[in-house]
């Protein structure tokens, strides 16, 4: 991920020399890789759909609440924010909300060209305004996002017990890898929950396990998980808990009406809460696969739940999708570009400077 932003830095700066770098070609195939799987999800989504009746689908569409839409998409880097705060309460306790937020902004405009890059520069962005130490920042981002794995695994759970043999039709084997997904994610939470309540005799007992096995491997693994550790020392006390609960339910649900407010925008103000829960189960997964910013497989997912689930015409799902994820990435960016920028500037100036 790293190498990601040295690659977006040395495009953005024209050092072209930085190109011949092996890390730095290597991040570029993988942002090949990712632009050929947006390709591929757009072509699944688009293949049948007349260009003129999409277009005109997206013409009948109410603005107000794609733009209140949008303004709920960016507000929910408040509770995320929050949360992240509180999970970085043990490393850096001088951090705000605002500062956390704004560091939030960065990664999902990071996220929108480089897939799981974002993440990596808000640590860097919140690092360069609180220096911290950017192993224990991004040991709380990674905490983070699993929380976010672990909530989208639930309440697939919910929707696959109501849904079941619309998501056979709709999504065949989608059932069976959520199914697989859920226990490793408990397993790794249980995991690390009893290893942070064991603290270092946790972690010698590993080192000592896997020295067996090898050495390098041992030591390596010991300072990934004692930075996981410490990303997880918030969670020890009832307060943590209670925060990241709460910040947690109110993000997901201003996900929920991010989804639900655009229904009333394309006339499908028939689609309750429930169903914008379920669209945007399998929205999120467009997000959750590394395409640029989700496109096309958010398009993808998001179009076929509303056309196999409550039977919208193909060309309203495909406008709905393309609406709602336009005016989020919108969001990202207008939020969260500038900063960006100003981040890549930053690491150039930096490096130009050593």
């Amino acid at each position: 991920m790293k190498n990601l932003l040295k690659l977006a830095a040395s495009l953005l700066m024209r050092d072209w020399a930085a190109l011949t770098d092996p890390k730095t070609r290597a991040a570029f195939l993988k942002l090949t890789a990712s632009l050929a799987l947006m390709g591929g999800f757009l072509w699944a989504a688009f293949r049948n759909v007349e260009g003129t009746r999409l277009v005109e689908a997206l013409q009948t569409a109410n603005p107000l609440w794609l733009i209140l839409s949008a303004i709920t998409i960016v507000a929910s880097g408040l509770p995320r924010a929050w949360r992240w705060r509180i999970l970085l309460l043990p490393v850096a306790s001088n951090i705000s909300i605002r500062s956390a937020f704004w560091a939030v902004m960065v990664a999902y405009a990071g996220n929108v060209v480089f897939p799981r890059a974002g993440e990596v520069a808000r640590a860097l962005a919140l690092e360069r305004d609180h220096p911290t130490g950017i192993s224990a920042i991004l040991a709380t981002v990674i905490v983070e996002r699993l929380l976010d794995l672990l909530t989208l695994l639930i309440i697939f759970s919910v929707v696959l017990f109501f849904t079941r043999e619309q998501i056979g039709a709709a999504f065949p084997g989608l059932e069976q890898v959520a199914l697989l997904a859920l226990p490793v994610i408990l397993f790794a939470f249980i995991f690390l929950g009893l290893l942070s309540a064991r603290g270092e005799y946790g972690l010698s007992f590993c080192h000592r396990l896997l020295a067996r096995l090898s050495p390098r491997l041992a030591d390596g693994t010991t300072h990934i998980l004692r930075s996981f550790l410490q990303g997880m020392r918030a969670i020890h006390t009832v307060e943590g808990y209670a925060g990241i609960l709460v910040s947690t339910v109110i993000l997901n649900s201003l996900y929920l009406f991010a989804m639900y407010l655009p229904f009333y925008s394309f006339d499908l103000s028939h689609l309750g809460l429930f169903e914008a829960m379920v669209v945007m189960t399998f929205a999120t997964i467009g997000f959750v696969l590394p395409a640029p910013g989700g496109i096309g497989a958010y398009h993808f997912f998001c179009s076929q739940a509303l056309q196999h689930f409550y039977h919208v015409p193909q060309e309203t799902a495909l406008a709905f999708a393309t609406s709602v994820h336009a005016v989020a990435i919108f969001g990202f960016i207008l939020f969260g570009g500038p900063p960006l920028i100003s981040l890549l500037w930053y690491k150039k100036e930096k490096k130009q400077i050593s």
